[in-house]
Parts: C-alpha cells; sequence; structure tokens
C-alpha cells in the first residue's frame, strides 16, 4: 500500500510539474506608457493566447494603412496568416511572404538602396544579476544598450514562465528594413520568441531614474482565450491582393 501511494505522488508531483511549464494559454492584460504635452498617457493592450493562434487588441484604434485603421490583429499559425480587423466588418487577411513582398516593393518605389537606408544604432544586450518577483512570477533582468550612448540602455525583465507560441513571429523575415530587422530577427528572435521568454516590464533607465514603458498588470491562465482567437461573427475577409487593387483603383 505504501508503494502505491508513494507512486501516486509521484504521478500528481509530474503532472503538477507539466502544467506548470505547458504553454501558455489565456489572456495577458499590459499598459504602454507614452508622453504626450508632459502628461503621461497609458494604452490598455490584450493578448490572448493558445497553442496555435494569438489576438492582440487596444483600447485605440492603430491606423496602420491610409484610410484603414485596425482594432485587431490576429496571428493564425494553423492558417499561416495575419488577419487584420478594421471594425467595419471587414478585415484583411494577409501572409508573411506578402508581406515581405511588400516592403521589398515599397523600398523599390522609394528607390532606397542598401547604401541609402540609414543605419540603425548597433546594440548589445546582457543579462544582469538583478531578479524580480512580478505576479507571482519569477523574472530577470537583461540590458540593451545602445553602444554609442552607453550612459543609457533599456531594462527588459523576462519570465520563462510564460511560453507563448509565437509561431511565424518566431521565424526569420525577408527584406525588412534594417531597424526592424534587428528588432524582428535580432534580440527579440534569440530572446524572446526563440529563447521562450516573455517580457513583464519594460524600462527606460537613465542613470538612477527609470522610466517604465510596458508593464504587464494581469496574466490569466484560462479557456477564454479559444473564444477570442476567432474572427467575428459576420466579417468578411479581403485578400491583400483585392486591398492593394482596390487601393490603386482609388488613386
Amino acid at each position: 500500500m505504501k508503494r502505491y501511494l508513494a507512486t501516486a505522488c509521484v504521478l500528481v508531483a509530474m503532472i503538477w510539474s507539466t502544467n506548470i511549464y505547458a504553454q501558455f494559454e489565456g489572456q495577458i492584460s499590459m499598459n504602454l506608457y507614452s508622453e504626450d504635452n508632459g502628461n503621461t498617457k497609458v494604452n490598455k493592450l490584450n493578448m490572448f493566447a493558445t497553442s496555435t493562434r494569438i489576438m492582440i487588441q487596444g483600447d485605440e484604434n492603430v491606423n496602420f494603412m491610409q484610410g484603414m485603421s485596425t482594432d485587431g490583429l490576429l496571428i493564425r499559425n494553423d492558417m499561416k496568416d495575419f488577419v487584420i480587423l478594421t471594425g467595419s466588418n471587414q478585415a484583411l487577411q494577409v501572409t508573411k511572404s506578402e508581406i515581405e513582398g511588400l516592403v521589398e516593393m515599397m523600398a523599390s518605389w522609394s528607390g532606397e538602396s542598401e547604401n541609402e537606408t540609414p543605419t540603425a544604432p548597433e546594440v548589445k544586450h546582457e543579462f544582469s544579476d538583478r531578479t524580480e518577483i512580478m505576479l507571482g512570477l519569477e523574472t530577470a533582468e537583461m540590458i540593451i544598450r545602445d553602444k554609442d550612448n552607453p550612459e543609457k540602455h533599456v531594462s527588459v525583465w523576462l519570465t520563462p514562465d510564460v511560453d507563448i507560441n509565437w509561431g511565424m513571429l518566431g521565424e526569420g523575415w525577408k527584406n525588412m528594413p534594417e531597424v526592424s530587422d534587428r528588432e524582428l530577427n535580432g534580440v527579440v528572435q534569440d530572446i524572446v520568441f526563440q529563447g521562450k521568454n516573455f517580457p513583464l516590464k519594460i524600462e527606460a533607465v537613465d542613470g538612477e531614474e527609470r522610466t517604465t514603458i510596458m508593464e504587464v498588470t494581469d496574466v490569466n491562465r484560462s479557456s477564454v482565450a479559444k473564444a477570442m482567437v476567432e474572427i467575428p461573427s459576420g466579417t468578411t475577409l479581403m485578400s491583400f491582393k483585392d486591398f492593394m487593387f482596390q487601393k490603386m483603383m482609388e488613386y
């Protein structure tokens, strides 16, 4: 009997530990801070994640192209596409390769060459020995320094306990401008997407002064995300080709 009891305890411990480190499914709420005429502006952002999809929604619509704004971005790794919700019963469906092609085409139209593209500041990152418990999760501080301005740096507090399936975001991106390339294919790719770390707080540090840029306010593991990563009922999907043709006809 004691032997069976010990075996049961081991099984329970294995199941419990597996649940702790299982891929995250649920809702993550965060605040983004910015300065507006000397006043701090707060934009609330919600991320709903499942094993195959991610929905990102904010308090405010974001203008991403002339004549179109979005109130939500749905990343469907199972469908290999991005769905940009416009809030008008219509959504733009675009693939990663189409985005890469658009960036290349825009660079060609603007006449930019690799030599003409502004050079992004060279950055380096390192982990400090500082750790903190945030929202019950252990975090470690990563410091990102601008090589040309070492007195200032960005402090990113990362936790390995929120494992998001980033899917297409975690793949290499082609034709990106240098600044975007360093973000998508550099530190973010290595530490967050591939390294399975999630940022709970980002701070701008200038000497002894720390200014919070982003902080996660809630991490809720639940099945609610499954209902939030679907395209709203009655929404019509527009292909990227149809969208581009429509824009060309407007000119």
